[in-house]
């Protein structure tokens, strides 16, 4: 969840709270048509959330499935380093979760 929110508020999301074990916010564009709030999506939790921002921002996953690398340096490594070591049992999990944290990583170093 924390790394969803990071997310989120990088990507310009404002007024996130937790619903029901999910987040809701208001979206960067805004979102009239549901009253100036959105679900939040679950980047590290769902492929197709994911896989899209994650190639719009051109992170790469390379030869090892946990290693995530961008094109901006060691930030996206770190991340995934740490995916890695907290869901070091479930792959497609610790994926996700690397993914999540390297465009994370890339937003926070301002590329």
């Amino acid at each position: 969840m924390d790394a969803n929110k990071r997310l989120a508020e990088l990507l310009g999301w404002t007024s996130i709270v937790e619903v029901g074990g999910a987040l809701v916010g208001t979206p960067p564009a805004g979102a009239a048509e549901s009253r100036g709030q959105a679900l939040v999506p679950d980047w590290a939790g769902d492929w197709s959330a994911i896989g899209p921002l994650a190639a719009q921002h051109q992170v790469d996953v390379l030869h090892n499935w946990g290693s995530v690398y961008g094109r901006w340096g060691a930030g996206a490594n770190c991340a995934a380093r740490v995916a890695v070591d907290h869901i070091a049992d479930d792959r497609d999990a610790a994926t996700r979760m690397a993914l999540t944290l390297a465009v994370a990583a890339q937003l926070e170093a301002g590329q």
